[in-house]
């Protein structure tokens, strides 16, 4: 049969790209766009003739159809999925051991493959009651890049800019009027951590249980900010993320709980996530845990108001939830192409905490993978994404100790997928990943 190459090409010849008001006004759709200034969008309709699509048509009937899978092939693809999903949970259960942590909840989604969740160990000592894949983990700092997304959304709309500086938003900080957003977001402020400040500890300690306003909260760092110039040096304080979510409340005239549930959770379908800001858990949850790595003895974590940990900290969500965020926070889909390249251009070596290789605006790299981990007072978690193979890990656990569990399962669970994927990295070009389009998406 005669080659129909031609006969596209001269088809494809008689026309050309249109160029109109529609075009330029894609461009305009979002502020984001104009990363588009300078190029113009092109729309190609091609009407193939009858002979062309006669020739198609002949191909198409003659090319042979692709063979079904043999039994051995689909038998060894089974034993490969098998062996893989007993590794996954191998790696956790030899953690869990190592760390004499009672139980957590993990996840593995890679494209390709079928997910791969688990539960393992107790929710209640006392009672043997099982962990489940459907509780709800507290994930502290976890929160702050719900938070810095909602910062980088209002950058986007305009209705901030980065580089404002605190002072224009909260009164009465240490060097405010030098302070920006993306330093606060970058962790490289200068204000002091309130859970390391005495004033707050003091308080705190003395109950738990007591409800705390963001102002309340910063007013305890004041007399021990600043504590280095603005934007000399990486330090991860828990009060730039209170900051930013008073900026947020202040700019969108909600609060932060309201702003979270149309901006972020509805969007992404995160049903089982909330912001109590009390001292309630929604059900069903796990009981807390504090862990003596020495003697893997367990005492049972306070309760604790979550209004304490605010916009740092304060958010409860699921597993299934967290792969929700992992891919969004991950992939920029919230906040464009343009500050997500942005948040993660922005970063440096994580010198002082917690467990990233380097950090961004409200983002972390580790092992090649972004996200955030959060822990405090019983609870830890941490989510990751993996650009080049779109890969996310999630892990909870309900029990905290000086090491991160949650993390070191990530990192376990990744060397696993990384095994996998180590020569399609090598062959994949990370400057071909395509990130959702703000311009059209919503039209």
């Amino acid at each position: 049969m005669p080659s129909i190459l031609p006969g596209i090409r001269a088809t494809l010849a008689r026309f050309r790209p249109t160029r109109g008001a529609a075009s330029r006004s894609h461009r305009d759709f979002h502020p984001d766009c104009q990363f588009l200034e300078g190029r113009q969008m092109l729309s190609v309709t091609i009407q193939p003739t009858d002979a062309v699509a006669g020739q198609v048509l002949a191909a198409g009937a003659s090319a042979p159809r692709p063979s079904s899978p043999s039994p051995s092939q689909i038998q060894t693809a089974a034993a490969r999925g098998q062996a893989r999903r007993e590794a996954y949970l191998a790696t956790v259960q030899r953690v869990l051991a190592e760390f004499h942590a009672p139980g957590a909840v993990a996840g593995v989604w890679v494209p390709g493959q079928r997910p791969w969740v688990t539960a393992q160990g107790v929710a209640n000592v006392e009672t043997g009651q099982s962990i489940s894949i459907d509780d709800r983990f507290p994930i502290r700092s976890i929160t702050k890049s719900f938070t810095v997304t909602r910062i980088l959304q209002l950058a986007r709309e305009r209705r901030l800019s980065l580089n404002d500086p605190i002072s224009d938003y909260v009164e009465g900080i240490p060097n405010g009027d030098q302070i920006t957003l993306a330093q606060l977001a970058g962790m490289n402020s200068g204000v002091k951590n309130y859970t390391q400040a005495p004033r707050f500890i003091e308080q705190f300690a003395g109950d738990f249980t007591r409800p705390w306003t963001p102002r309340e909260i910063v007013d305890t760092t004041i007399p021990d900010s600043p504590v280095f110039a603005p934007g000399t040096q990486y330090n991860y304080s828990n009060t730039n993320t209170i900051l930013l979510g008073m900026v947020v409340e202040q700019v969108t005239a909600r609060p932060i709980a309201a702003t979270f549930q149309t901006r972020i959770l509805n969007p992404l379908r995160m049903k089982d996530t909330s912001y109590p800001n009390d001292a309630s858990i929604p059900s069903p949850h796990p009981t807390p845990y504090l862990v003596d790595p020495a003697t893997g003895d367990l005492e049972e974590a306070p309760a604790v108001n979550l209004s304490s940990l605010g916009a740092a900290g304060g958010l409860v969500s699921s597993i299934q939830d967290l792969r929700r965020w992992g891919v969004a926070l991950g992939t920029g889909r919230l906040v464009g192409p343009r500050l997500h390249r942005l948040s993660e251009r922005l970063t440096r070596p994580a010198t002082d905490g917690p467990e990233y290789d380097r950090y961004g605006l409200g983002i972390g790299e580790l092992k090649g993978w972004w996200g955030h981990s959060g822990e405090a007072l019983g609870f830890q978690a941490a989510v990751f994404y993996q650009p080049r193979t779109r890969a996310v890990i999630a892990v909870a656990l309900n029990s905290s100790q000086s090491t991160h569990v949650a993390v070191e399962i990530f990192k376990a669970l990744a060397d696993k997928v990384g095994g996998r994927f180590r020569a399609a990295e090598r062959r994949s070009d990370p400057s071909r990943y395509r990130f959702p389009n703000p311009c059209t998406q919503g039209r």
